[in-house]
């Protein structure tokens, strides 16, 4: 009689434990007024910023959704109570600051680039503030890494779950469900009693055909595609400011952590990197030496014999960009994975790399001479500019690795982010296009004559204004480029630029 009693006891037991109620729940995400007021104004930023700015290239429409995104991620992360360092501060302001590179240029490239930048700066920013960082990481590649990819995908589905906790909690929600139901069971009855309507009067067969027609038209299918690619952006950037805000799957990023990762990376000796860098660095030598001639041209202002200004100026450019991602991997890879390396970096590692940099630079130095004397010949283009800007780029961080080399507690990620900060503010608020039609028209590269020719017409309305306001092109002339243009590449006119081109053709 016990036996049986004992066995109907654990029956029971197996049965409760394994009821529903009983069941792990699933970790659903914390929420409250705050994220259930976020959420819906996330999506329509995230469509709007789908439709303005990856399908369609506008300026004034992009910067005030880049400072609506800013502004919101600001006031939810104060309603959360953190604090703002002036680390954060600074680069809140240069958030705003270069979301009016949209308003300002009418130039596409610099647009993505521009892009892309506050993409970074943008997830890092929120990071930071999150984190309580007073000033730049140390090991900012991995903080970059955690801020773009970590941090929003480990809460990629918080928002889905939030709209659903609130759906099922409201009485709107339910009444939401019943009303989809119900056009649901209507499709079938509305199809054909519009058949029947369109059969019985040409007048509604008209009007149906239209309607049917306007579903089916490219515009319709458009904004479908927008709002399908809006979802996972906003899942994207809610994710991004839940994950940092509440911190409940991501960590915090130490130096110490980082630091780890970096040692489990230094698997060979030194001496297999210094083996195998050696001969690259004999190659340069000998390259060098048999070369010198052709490089001192550069120096000295003149041609070396059988070869043009062009293909002096453009020889010398590919071997800089091989050169440079050749010395750049070398580097890093003897950097990351050599045994004695970072802070306990031996002399011998210390040599290779100012060896390295001092050839890069030397190469870099007679690339930018040899494009000032073409410069000098022919003129500024586009093409130039960004060359010359990339190679300043490039001086500029193979110095700083090469006085890392002699001051070990510089700070290089700081040092490398502000400077490239600077420099990528002086491209996008230059209006480069601008400065290259005045400075080809003031030293006499370009004229009246030869305008059709000088690679006016294909650049953007920053440079078309300037040739307008130069002389060197007609208003009715830059307008019908700015039309063309802006009409072929289905792209807004809703720039400074832009603008004031259309306003002088007006005012004529």
């Amino acid at each position: 009689m016990l036996t049986l009693e004992k066995n109907c006891e654990n029956i029971v037991n197996t049965i409760e434990e394994n009821s529903p109620a009983n069941e792990e729940q699933p970790d659903r995400p914390e929420h409250g007024k705050a994220e259930r007021i976020i959420s819906p104004l996330i999506f329509i930023l995230s469509f709007l910023f789908i439709r303005f700015v990856i399908f369609n290239v506008t300026g004034i429409i992009s910067s005030l959704i880049y400072i609506a995104v800013i502004t919101l991620s600001i006031m939810y992360m104060k309603h959360k109570n953190y604090v703002f360092s002036g680390f954060n501060k600074a680069l809140a302001v240069v958030l705003y600051m270069f979301s009016l590179v949209f308003s300002i240029t009418d130039n596409s490239f610099i647009k993505f680039l521009d892009g892309v930048f506050l993409f970074g700066a943008g997830a890092y920013f929120v990071f930071s503030v999150c984190a309580e960082r007073k000033d730049i990481d140390r090991f900012l590649p991995f903080a970059m890494k955690d801020s773009m990819f970590r941090c929003p995908f480990a809460e990629f589905k918080a928002q889905s779950a939030i709209l659903s906790d609130t759906v099922k909690d409201s009485d709107t929600g339910t009444n939401i469900k019943r009303t989809l139901l119900g056009l649901l069971l209507a499709v079938p009855v509305t199809v054909i009693v519009a058949s029947l309507l369109m059969s019985a009067d040409s007048g509604m067969e008209r009007m149906l055909s239209g309607i049917f027609e306007e579903f089916l038209s490219r515009d319709i299918w458009t904004w479908i595609i927008q709002l399908c690619i809006a979802v996972p952006c906003s899942f994207y950037l809610f994710g991004m400011l839940y994950s940092n805000v509440y911190r409940r799957k991501i960590s915090d990023l130490t130096d110490a952590e980082c630091d780890g990762k970096l040692r489990s990376k230094r698997v060979l000796n030194n001496l297999v990197f210094y083996s195998g860098a050696t001969p690259v660095l004999l190659l340069y030598v000998m390259f060098f030496i048999s070369q010198a001639g052709y490089f001192l041209s550069a120096f000295m202002g003149r041609l070396p014999e059988g070869f043009s200004y062009a293909e002096y100026a453009r020889k010398g450019f590919f071997e800089l960009c091989w050169i440079v991602v050749i010395n750049l991997f070398i580097m890093m890879i003897m950097n990351l994975h050599s045994t004695h390396s970072g802070e306990e970096k031996t002399s011998a590692l210390k040599i290779y790399n100012v060896i390295f940099c001092i050839f890069t630079l030397i190469l870099i130095a007679t690339s930018l001479s040899k494009m000032v004397m073409y410069i000098d010949a022919y003129g500024l283009t586009v093409m130039r500019v960004y060359t010359t800007w990339f190679m300043v780029l490039c001086t500029f961080i193979f110095i700083t690795v090469l006085v890392k080399q002699f001051k070990a507690d510089m700070h290089m990620s700081k040092v490398i982010a502000v400077g490239f900060t600077v420099m990528f503010a002086v491209l996008c608020f230059s209006r480069a296009e601008s400065l290259i039609v005045k400075y080809n028209h003031n030293t006499g590269k370009v004229t009246m004559a030869n305008v059709s020719d000088s690679g006016i017409t294909f650049m953007s309305d920053d440079g078309v204004l300037t040739a307008v306001k130069e002389g060197l092109l007609t208003s009715e002339e830059g307008y019908d480029i700015n039309e063309f243009k802006h009409r072929r590449h289905m792209t807004d006119n809703l720039n400074i630029s832009t603008l004031l081109l259309e306003d002088i053709y007006y005012s004529n």
